[in-house]
């Protein structure tokens, strides 16, 4: 059943579809938006569980994942959607999904899920890229077919070979990460709770922490196409960087007070956040 307010409601996550936007969250809502973030549309799923992840690998077919076991495949831009899993999976919290081809994805969750595909989810089989079954909270790619997975205890795995190896990065934080932002020229930004940063120039070998000034929990991380890194999460807190993610400087919009959950660059040098406000629009100062 359609939601009036779905767009102001709890979502969780965003990806590009082409030039659409198409964002998940609370009671199965998956919403698109063609007009970068300005209005949405949402679009009939066949469940009613917390979607906590979306990923696009090209500009018509995508995969969203979330509670009871959720994955949810789409081949239209996101406007219809079939369920790939068997229904019968309750348990399992998937937390994110990423595909870099039509074939190949891998979907992480709690307890060290993470599941791999080579035929575009038709069948999924566990893998186990380390022995810590802690949570896998973002699987992010990176360029010349890195991908990078963070989560509890300080976690950071880098894979250099779309997932077939990893390789745990020794960082001097050992609390939780949600999310590693690579950048240009070897440099990487991890981020996660009571505000800490991380940044590698030197593909992870080794770390500095920056300083923050407001100790709260980040979730979410972009780099916009016009050159600012981004990197918001609880009480509309962002972290902004205009020197390629060396520094970064707090900022607290006037009229933002809501947890951020993911960001994305709307195309238009506006950073699109969902969260517990659901999907907005932000021009940076």
């Amino acid at each position: 059943m359609a939601a009036p307010l779905a767009a102001s409601s709890l979502l969780l996550a965003v990806a590009k579809a082409g030039d659409n936007l198409v964002a998940v969250g609370d009671h199965g809502h998956v919403l698109v938006s063609a007009d970068r973030g300005r209005t949405w549309s949402q679009r009939p799923a066949p469940t009613r569980a917390l979607l906590t992840g979306v990923s696009f690998a090209d500009t018509r077919h995508g995969w969203a994942v979330g509670h009871d076991g959720v994955i949810l495949a789409t081949t239209d831009a996101g406007q219809t959607w079939t369920r790939q899993d068997s229904g019968q999976d309750l348990d399992t919290v998937y937390l994110d999904v990423l595909f870099r081809d039509t074939n190949h994805g891998i979907a992480v969750g709690a307890y060290g899920k993470f599941m791999v595909t080579a035929d575009g989810g038709k069948t999924w089989t566990p893998a186990k890229p380390t022995a810590d079954e802690v949570h896998y909270n973002r699987i992010t790619a990176g360029p010349d077919r890195h991908l990078y997975l963070t989560g509890e205890g300080g976690l950071l795995l880098i894979s250099p070979d779309d997932g077939q190896t990893w390789t745990k990065a020794e960082l001097p934080y050992d609390g939780s990460l949600f999310g590693a932002l690579p950048l240009a020229d070897g440099r990487i930004v991890v981020y996660g709770l009571r505000g800490h940063i991380l940044r590698s120039d030197d593909h992870g070998a080794t770390w500095t922490e920056h300083d923050s000034p407001v100790p709260v929990l980040l979730m979410g991380g972009a780099r916009l196409a016009t050159g600012p890194v981004v990197l918001a999460g609880q009480g509309g807190n962002f972290n902004v960087s205009r020197d390629g993610g060396k520094t970064f400087t707090h900022w607290k919009p006037a009229d933002f007070g809501t947890s951020i959950a993911a960001v994305i660059d709307a195309g238009d040098g506006v950073v699109l956040t969902v969260g517990e406000a659901g999907a907005v629009r932000v021009t940076l100062p």
